[in-house]
């Protein structure tokens, strides 16, 4: 992979992106933060509401639901970004719509979150180095998802272990190469964010399709 070369195609795939991304990652990013202002906008008022500042059984299932549901809500939105990264970075038609286009996929999204996440707990229960190699080599799912949305949740896992077979210490150096940019976005009080994140999320789709073999080049590979 030529990393210099990558994180160029993926500003060229920027510029040529109509709406731009930045003005799409503003609506993400706006929805994401409104999401979880209203969970602790709802938690606040139930427990000032409360004369011992208990919200009670009731006031804790209904947070417990919104919750639930704000999740499924921001995760497919969230899925939503991955697939718009990807068409960016491939130079299709895409724009802020494709963040709301694919709520049918809310529980299949929530189920690899979950599965992702408790086998990288598993791993991080030998030593904390286990646990992330789990995350790097899971790192690709969603990308994997994004692409094949009919693919089982335990198959996109499995595919994602496939592509970063040899390549978790260059996608390290990839995702350490934005500090200096992720500096820059804390320094302007967050703003710069609205460029970084679109940046490094393309740049990331862009990394994935990289890592797609040829045809000819698929293998077998058992999971762990």
């Amino acid at each position: 992979m030529n990393r210099s070369l990558l994180k160029l195609d993926a500003k060229d795939a920027m510029r040529f992106a109509n709406p731009h991304p930045v003005l799409v990652t503003l609506a993400f990013l706006a929805i994401s933060f409104a999401g979880s202002l209203i969970l602790t906008a709802f938690n606040v008022i139930q427990t000032l509401s409360s004369p011992t500042g208990d919200p009670g059984v009731l006031g804790l299932l209904i947070y417990m639901v919104l919750t639930v549901i704000f999740s499924l809500v921001l995760g497919a939105i969230q899925y939503g970004y991955y697939v718009y990264s990807l068409k960016v970075f491939k130079k299709e038609n895409t724009g802020v719509m494709e963040l709301f286009s694919h709520f049918p996929m809310m529980l299949k999204v929530l189920g690899l979150s979950l599965y992702m996440g408790l086998f990288i707990w598993l791993w991080s229960l030998l030593f904390i180095i286990p646990g992330i190699i789990a995350a790097l080599r899971y790192s690709q799912a969603f990308y994997v998802l994004a692409e094949n949305p009919d693919m089982s949740i335990r198959d996109c896992v499995i595919e994602s272990k496939l592509l970063m077979k040899g390549h978790l210490w260059e996608f390290i150096i990839l995702g350490l190469s934005f500090i200096l940019w992720i500096l820059l976005a804390l320094i302007t009080f967050g703003i710069g964010y609205l460029y970084v994140v679109p940046y490094m999320q393309i740049t990331m789709a862009g990394y994935y399709l990289s890592l797609k073999p040829a045809p000819c080049e698929q293998e077998t590979f058992t999971q762990f």
